[in-house]
C-alpha cells in the first residue's frame, strides 16, 4: 500500500507496559491492514516503547511487541529510582532552602544546594541503554527501515515542545509550528533524548540535552503527551495510536468524592488532564475533519485513518485498579519488605493506606509501578483492551504531501 503508517505512543510511566501488551494487537493489525509503521514518534514511556521498537525494526510485528513486553518485564522500581536516599536528598535540599542556608554552605558540608527533584532518576539511564537497541535503531532509519523516529521533550526555557527526531533522506524536517509552538530538530537520538522526555516536573530533575536543539528539558506530556500532529508532519498517512486513556471523555468513569479530595486525588486528576486531553482532542479534530470529507463538504484535506489502542471509556479506571490489586497481592503486608523501593514511594504517592480507599493513590502509583508482576499483568490487559478496538476507514492513503501536511496545520 502507498504512502507512510505512523505509530504514536503517549506517555505513561510505568504504564508503557500497558501499551506494550496493546501492540501486539495493533502492530499485526496495522500490517495486515495498512502498513508496517515507519514514522515512529512517542513521548515519555511511549518514546522509550517507538524507539525500541525502531531498535527491532525487521522483526515480526507479533515477536516484536513481545519483545517489548519482556524487555518491560525485566525491570524493577530499583532500576529505576533510587530510594530512600532520593527522599533523604530532597528532604535536605528542602530544610537548607526553608532555613536559609546559604549555597556556599551547603556545598561545604555536602548538602544539595537546591531542591530540583523528589525522586533521583540516575539508575534509568541503564535501563534505556537496555531496552532500546540504539545500533539498530541507527541502522534501521539509515537503511530505509524507518523514516523517522520523533520523541517528544518541553524545553524547560521557553515552555514550547520540541520533537527530536531522527530520519532518513525521504523525510522533510517540519517548520516550526507556531500555531500548537512545536519546533522540530533533526538529530541523531540518543538516552539523554528519552530521559529528557521522562522527566516528568518535580518528580525528576530537568535533563540536559547536547548537540542540535541543546538545553533543559522536561516531559514532553506537559505540552504534548500524545503527539499526532509531528506523525502527520513527518509524512504518516494514517496513523497507529496507543495510550493508556480513553480516546473519548466518559462523566461517569469515577464517582464524584463525599469529601474534600485530598493531593493524591487532586494529582491524580492532574494526570488524567494531562495525559487524556491531549489524545481526546486531536482525534477529535482529526474524527471531524474526515466526516466533513465523507459528506463531500472538505475537498481541501485528505482522509487520515487512525486506529486508537487503549481503554474503552467506560472501562478507565482499570488499570489503577489493577495496580492496586498486584499491590495488595505481591506487596501486601510483610511482602512489602521484598521491594524496600517500592514501599517508600508508595507512600510518597499515597497508595499504602490499606483500610482506605486506594483509587487515587494507586493511580499515581500505576506511573511508577515499575515491577515484573505490574508489568505482565498491565501488558495483559493491554492486549485484551487493544483486541476490542475496531478496524478505522483506511482512507486515501499516499494523496500527497501537500495534502497531508494541510490537515496537519490544521
Amino acid at each position: 500500500m502507498a504512502g507512510r503508517t505512523g505509530l504514536v505512543v503517549a506517555g505513561a510511566g510505568a504504564r508503557g507496559a500497558y501499551e506494550a501488551g496493546a501492540l501486539t494487537e495493533l502492530l499485526p493489525r496495522l500490517e495486515r491492514t495498512w502498513s508496517a509503521p515507519s514514522v515512529l514518534v512517542g513521548t515519555s514511556a511511549g518514546a522509550l516503547n517507538v524507539a525500541a521498537l525502531a531498535g527491532l525494526a525487521g522483526t515480526r510485528p507479533d515477536a516484536a511487541a513481545a519483545e517489548l513486553v519482556a524487555r518491560w518485564e525485566s525491570v524493577r522500581t530499583g532500576d529505576v529510582v533510587a530510594l530512600p536516599s532520593s527522599a533523604l536528598e530532597a528532604g535536605l535540599a528542602y530544610a537548607g532552602d526553608l532555613l536559609g542556608v546559604p549555597s556556599a554552605l551547603r556545598r561545604a558540608v555536602g548538602l544539595p544546594e537546591r531542591v530540583t527533584r523528589l525522586l533521583d532518576a540516575d539508575r534509568l539511564r541503564p535501563v534505556v541503554e537496555r531496552v532500546v537497541d540504539w545500533d539498530r535503531l541507527h541502522h534501521a532509519v539509515a537503511g530505509g527501515l524507518v523514516d523517522a523516529v520523533g520523541v517528544a521533550c518541553t524545553a524547560a526555557g521557553t515552555g514550547g515542545t520540541v520533537v527530536f527526531v531522527e530520519h532518513g533522506p525521504d523525510v522533510a524536517l517540519p517548520p516550526y509550528d507556531p500555531g500548537r509552538d512545536i519546533r522540530y530538530v533533526g538529530t541523531r537520538l540518543t538516552p539523554d533524548h528519552l530521559l529528557a522526555s521522562a522527566a516528568v516536573p518535580v518528580l525528576f530533575a530537568p535533563r540536559r540535552i547536547d548537540g542540535p536543539g541543546a538545553g533543559w528539558y522536561v516531559d514532553g506530556g506537559v505540552r504534548l503527551n500524545t503527539p499526532l500532529k509531528p506523525a502527520l508532519r513527518l509524512g504518516a498517512d494514517r496513523i497507529g495510536v496507543v495510550a493508556t486513556t480513553p480516546a473519548a471523555p466518559c462523566p461517569d468513569a469515577a464517582p464524584t468524592p463525599d469529601r474534600v479530595p485530598d493531593v493524591y486525588a487532586v494529582a491524580a486528576l492532574a494526570l488524567r488532564i494531562v495525559l487524556g486531553a491531549g489524545v481526546t482532542e486531536d482525534l477529535r479534530t482529526l474524527r471531524a475533519v474526515n466526516a466533513e470529507i465523507d459528506r463531500g463538504t472538505d475537498g481541501r484535506h485528505a482522509r487520515i485513518g487512525a486506529w486508537f489502542a487503549g481503554p474503552p471509556a467506560d472501562r478507565a479506571t482499570e488499570l489503577a485498579d489493577l495496580a492496586a490489586e498486584i499491590r495488595r497481592r505481591e506487596y501486601g503486608g510483610l511482602r512489602a519488605l521484598r521491594n524496600p523501593p517500592l514501599l517508600v514511594l508508595e507512600r510518597l504517592v499515597g497508595g499504602a493506606v490499606p483500610d482506605t480507599d486506594l483509587t487515587h493513590g494507586a493511580e499515581l502509583l500505576s506511573f511508577l509501578f515499575f515491577d515484573p508482576a505490574f508489568a505482565a499483568a498491565a501488558a495483559d490487559l493491554g492486549a485484551a483492551h487493544a483486541a476490542r478496538s475496531t478496524a478505522p476507514d483506511t482512507g486515501r492513503p499516499g494523496a500527497g504531501a501537500r495534502r497531508r501536511a494541510r490537515v496537519a496545520r490544521r
